[in-house]
């Protein structure tokens, strides 16, 4: 019964995810040019939201999985797409929808201790595809070095929002550090199984984002 509870309330975070976008589109005017650059988005909204249900608390950071697929959404969709699926996924949790670690949701959480990781999701995302984009071109596989250059580059402009932001809450860098120290670990593995599913899916002709335009196969 607590399975199916759980998986039915997943499906209700996506389908959320899916109709919050698309308002949130209207409302603030960033209606995407097309109806699959809408669903891209929205689907990697979702996926955060998510990543986020898979939550540990840890001390005043919980252990997630919502890296992970920043890191792919700017990868796969480039950087204003992949920008603007946290942007979204940001915004619906603002919006009231439980969709932030720990089911947390609204302005509150934002300005918690986890918040600086939040606006890290969507820089991150944003310089994951913009380092793709601007050192693999054309068709095909990007080269390892480059998959691995975006993740490293994501990872580090998150963690300079969410240190930052974490470290006014605890008085001072040096505990946000001490706080994260575990994380860097995990999250150097979220690393590598993105850089592997990029690697896996541009094998199988689903190609990550390339090219000054971002464009992607997905």
């Amino acid at each position: 019964m607590n399975v199916n509870l759980h998986e039915k309330e997943r499906l209700t975070i996506v389908a959320n995810c899916f109709r919050a976008e698309i308002i949130i589109h209207e409302v603030i005017g960033l209606q995407a040019r097309k109806s699959k650059e809408i669903a891209l988005v929205g689907l990697f909204a979702a996926l955060t939201a998510v990543g986020a249900v898979f939550s540990i608390p840890v001390g005043p950071v919980p252990f997630t999985l919502q890296l992970l697929f920043t890191l792919l959404a700017g990868a796969m969709l480039g950087s204003r797409l992949g920008a603007l699926s946290q942007i979204t996924y940001v915004l619906i949790g603002l919006a009231g929808l439980p969709v932030f670690s720990g089911r947390g949701a609204g302005l509150g959480h934002l300005l918690g201790t986890t918040g600086g990781f939040l606006i890290g999701f969507i820089a991150g995302a944003w310089l994951t595809g913009w380092v793709l984009e601007r050192f693999h071109r054309g068709p095909g596989k990007p080269a390892l070095w480059i998959t691995a250059l975006a993740m490293a580059a994501g990872i580090v402009v998150v963690y300079v929002f969410g240190l930052g932001w974490l470290g006014w809450h605890l008085g001072g860098l040096a505990p946000a550090v001490s706080v994260m120290v575990p994380f860097m670990f995990v999250d150097a593995v979220k690393a590598l199984m993105g850089i592997a599913l990029v690697q896996a899916l541009a094998i199988r002709g689903i190609r990550p984002a390339a090219g000054a335009s971002g464009d992607s196969s997905l």
